[in-house]
């Protein structure tokens, strides 16, 4: 049995007449990554404020290990921990004051929090910044600061909301793998990101929301097989307007969305068509310089399934 089970049951938020997000039915058990998408405004801070807090839900509930998380409950404090988009608090200390100050408010003694502080400075490279004030940092040390005092004394359920915005690609790399080492037996943990290409490599299951309900809830494996069998076709057209006008008025015919800059075009679609499509054109010499098929990523299934819930919103707009 899993140390933790975290549920949310029929958990709704309302905004005057808009539904952030309606009758979440969820059940999370400790030892899994789990990753929330969806586009702006698709409920998934929302559900993060739920889950710590800080917003006060308008139907439902949610419960760790059978107790009602709520606002206010200073219990929640020692058990979740929550990487807000936008963090606020803390300004007025010093990098190194606020992250041994969050490992001694979770309940960490002076010298272990203390000697946490000076291990996580130095992974995140924050040792020059100790003496600065949170307040006085710009977005990304700001960030960074915001990720040192999740891992310096991780909770039993950590909430992430887009932990790597304005973020430089290597420390990206290095929040990541810092995402990925806090995975524990006994630890939930949720993740809300934008950035699914880079999300992909520490998932174990995924959400998806859309117009404030969960649409999707599986393994990363599972989403992948939802692009209905697609390869993902990435072909350099030979120069010349007539070939370069074939290749695009083939694609719209087949309504498929493509990407094009300059001679290179890349589009995903279903596996026999794609082979289809690519037969025909290699048989004519000199029309394809060269090409590239691979499966398709997460992100790619994420934005197909986007693409088919946008077409057909309209009687889930009536509903919501």
């Amino acid at each position: 049995m899993p140390s933790l089970v975290l549920e949310f049951e029929h958990l709704s938020k309302r905004y005057g007449g808009l539904w952030a997000n309606r009758d979440v039915d969820l059940t999370l058990e400790s030892g899994n990554i789990v990753g929330i998408l969806g586009p702006n405004g698709a409920g998934k801070t929302t559900l993060l404020r739920q889950l710590v807090g800080l917003s006060r839900s308008t139907q439902g509930h949610i419960t760790l290990n059978g107790r009602v998380i709520g606002p206010g409950h200073a219990w929640v404090k020692s058990q979740i921990a929550y990487l807000p988009q936008h963090p606020l608090a803390l300004g007025d200390l010093t990098v190194e004051e606020a992250i041994r100050a969050t490992a001694l408010l979770r309940g960490q003694s002076w010298a272990f929090a203390s000697a946490r502080t000076q291990d996580v400075m130095e992974r995140l490279d924050l040792t020059p910044l100790r003496n600065q004030l949170v307040s006085r940092l710009s977005g990304g040390e700001h960030r960074l600061v915001g990720i040192a005092t999740i891992v310096v004394a991780p909770t039993p359920v950590v909430a992430l909301d887009e932990p790597t915005n304005e973020l430089d690609p290597l420390m990206r790399h290095q929040v990541w793998n810092m995402i990925e080492r806090l995975k524990d037996p006994s630890r939930i943990i949720l993740l809300v990101s934008h950035n699914v290409l880079e999300a992909e490599k520490v998932l174990d299951r995924v959400l998806i929301m859309h117009h404030g309900r969960i649409r999707h809830d599986g393994s990363p494996n599972e989403l992948r097989r939802k692009t209905d069998d697609a390869l993902k076709i990435t072909i350099k057209v030979a120069l010349g307007h007539e070939r370069l006008s074939r290749i695009h008025n083939e694609l719209v015919q087949e309504t498929f969305q493509a990407t094009w800059q300059d001679q290179t075009v890349q589009f995903t679609c279903p596996r026999i068509l794609a082979l289809n499509l690519l037969s025909r054109w290699l048989r004519d010499p000199g029309l394809i310089e060269q090409v590239a098929i691979k499966e398709p990523s997460l992100e790619d299934a994420y934005l197909s399934l986007r693409q088919n819930w946008n077409q057909n919103h309209s009687i889930e707009e009536e509903d919501l």
